[in-house]
């Protein structure tokens, strides 16, 4: 059995947080039978006529085997000035794959997660559905998945407008389609795409995207360009439907 460790020592990142909840582990993922450990940090401190404090913290476990496949990965980000915090955002994601042909799989997962920007307290999803390989060649791969989650949220209070509903427990559709690339020998395209309408309402959705682009410089070294990009449909009035991160990042990594 192959065994693949992946140590992530810096992810050198432009932008804060993770508002857009999104984090594209195929990336991660080196072959199949394999398994992989990774951490991105980022840290950011002043001190003197503004003393400041901006920490990310991004780790993932993935084991892949013949017939199963989990990925446990979470973040966490933190803003505070002086003795103030002014932003932190965290959750952690759990996902299960059973292989039921060469071409279809189940999934099964479980996200808890907070975030300031979001005006969100908790958030809580669970789900489940199926995922099709339309497309696997040796340097493309095309999968789409379709399922149903539950989505319980409770937002914070002091922010939302009057006669705003502060608790919902949605049923909502899970659709995603999930893109990779091999350009080359140093050069990976990876995209993934949510779409989550309320089952009830569809004028109610929230659409989901991450790109990457990754590129080796060796075989220790890689840089990373993301952009991830969030709409939902109907936010709380004091929000924008419209979301961007960039993000840049020098990876430095270890294989055995």
């Amino acid at each position: 059995m192959k065994k693949v460790k992946c140590v992530i020592l810096f992810l050198l990142m432009v932008s804060f947080g993770f508002s857009q909840t999104i984090i594209n582990v195929e990336r991660l993922i080196d072959g199949s039978d394999s398994t992989v450990y990774a951490l991105a940090l980022s840290y950011n401190g002043t001190q003197g006529n503004s003393v400041t404090t901006q920490l990310d913290i991004s780790p993932a476990v993935i084991f892949l085997r013949k017939k199963n496949e989990y990925k446990i990965f979470g973040g966490y980000s933190f803003l505070s000035e002086s003795v103030n915090t002014i932003l932190k955002n965290g959750f952690m994601h759990i996902r299960h794959n059973y292989k039921l042909t060469e071409r279809i799989k189940t999934f099964e997962f479980y996200q808890l997660q907070f975030n300031d920007e979001l005006l969100l307290d908790k958030r809580l999803v669970f789900g489940a559905g199926l995922k099709y390989s339309m497309l696997t060649k040796d340097s493309l791969k095309f999968d789409i998945s379709l399922g149903i989650m539950r989505e319980q949220e409770v937002l914070n209070k002091i922010v939302l407008q009057p006669g705003e509903i502060a608790k919902t427990n949605y049923y909502r559709a899970n659709y995603a389609n999930c893109f990779k690339w091999i350009i080359g020998k140093n050069v990976k395209i990876d995209d993934i795409l949510y779409y989550q309408p309320y089952l009830k309402d569809f004028s109610d959705f929230r659409l989901l995207n991450d790109f990457n682009l990754t590129v080796s410089i060796t075989d220790h070294f890689e840089l990373i360009n993301s952009l991830t990009i969030r709409y939902d449909s109907q936010p709380p009035g004091s929000l924008k439907n419209f979301d961007s991160t960039l993000s840049l990042g020098l990876n430095v990594k270890f294989n055995k």
